[in-house]
């Protein structure tokens, strides 16, 4: 009598691990610009029109051009492995979107800064 031929127990599953960064900077530095550069998907973004309101609140100096900001944040995604995900989540520049920052940056393990040279303060 012949025995049944065991069973082959499946190998460790190889875990997809992922990491929060957080894209910061100053207003108008590139933050959108970047995470839609490096994200696989297309990214989530918040950009609205700037209009009035911003009058006397964003300095337009060094980007005379711009005529769309951030409100709330971008999102994207990065795979630098088959089992390593990056999610970038990029930060608004203006001060007075600041209060979300606790939320985008909770659970983070890192940050791209990006910085324009002609406004280090920022």
């Amino acid at each position: 009598m012949s025995r049944p031929s065991p069973v082959p127990r499946p190998g460790p599953t190889p875990t997809t691990i992922s990491a929060k960064i957080v894209v910061a900077g100053g207003f108008g530095v590139g933050k959108t610009t970047f995470v839609g550069s490096v994200s696989e998907i297309d990214p989530l973004t918040t950009e609205a029109v700037m209009t009035e309101a911003s009058a006397g609140h964003d300095d337009l100096s060094a980007t005379p051009n711009k005529q769309t900001t951030t409100v709330a944040m971008d999102f994207g995604r990065v795979s630098l492995d088959s089992d390593l995900i990056l999610y970038l989540f990029g930060t608004p520049g203006q001060h007075r979107f600041w209060f979300m920052w606790d939320d985008l940056v909770r659970g983070a393990i890192g940050a791209v800064v990006l910085v324009d040279t002609r406004r280090l303060a920022d």
